[in-house]
């Protein structure tokens, strides 16, 4: 029984990382807009060079279409964004996390 509630805890504690990563992405994302307008065009061109760089690759011309057409600016922006704050939640919860711990 114990094992069970533990594994449920595991997963509502990973689901939350992705969960408020996303949200804190999406946060960090239009605040660096707000703020950082100039570095945020740049970013958007990256975006837009990471995307070229992707869709270009030795597909078939069919996959080629799909990826670029599934395949967005915005969406590779919003990836980095949320895999950026991915990184600073785990190192903020780090510490906690290791503070209860079994041995």
């Amino acid at each position: 029984m114990f094992s069970k509630s533990m594994m449920t805890v595991r997963f509502i504690g990973s689901f939350s990382n992705v969960f408020f990563s996303l949200i804190l992405g999406v946060i960090a994302m239009g605040l660096f807009w707000v703020y950082f307008p100039d570095e945020f065009v740049h970013l958007q061109r990256s975006a837009s060079t990471v995307r070229d760089w992707i869709a270009a690759r030795a597909w078939s011309t069919r996959t080629e279409s799909i990826i670029r057409f599934l395949l967005e600016d915005r969406q590779l922006l919003l990836i980095s964004f949320v895999l950026a704050m991915r990184l600073v939640l785990s190192l903020l919860f780090l510490p906690i996390r290791a503070l209860f711990s079994r041995g």
